[in-house]
């Protein structure tokens, strides 16, 4: 039997964490989802995969670059920077796509850079 997928996701919006969720139980994706609503949380839970080699190993960060607290940006320069998930898959959205975050996500390697919908 194999293990669940361990996916993060450090999103603030609500509604975007449900339809994540929805996606993944829709396509049947049998899977761990840790939500972490601000950047400041998303940078603690890195540092502590990386010093407690216990803690399951993440899959997949799902990261939106406009969190409170500490951006997406300062989050997967984190990330990139440990030793255990420097080449962890990630996924970007974001509210305000443009072609420096398009940029930005193919040279960070990004799976996918996923442009949200926007009322505003």
């Amino acid at each position: 039997m194999t293990q669940p997928f361990e996916i993060l996701i450090a999103e603030d919006n609500p509604a975007d964490v449900a339809l994540v969720r929805e996606a993944l139980k829709t396509n049947n994706v049998d899977c761990v989802l840790h939500v972490l609503t601000d950047g400041e949380k998303a940078l603690a839970r890195i540092d502590s995969l990386e010093s407690d080699p216990k803690m399951p190993q993440v899959d997949l960060l799902i990261l939106d670059m406009h969190l409170p607290k500490h951006d997406g940006e300062a989050v997967l320069k984190r990330l990139r920077s440990t030793r255990h998930y420097a080449g962890t898959p990630f996924i970007l959205t974001t509210s305000f796509s443009s072609p420096a975050i398009e940029q930005k996500a193919r040279v960070d390697a990004a799976v996918l850079c996923f442009p949200k919908p926007s009322t505003r």
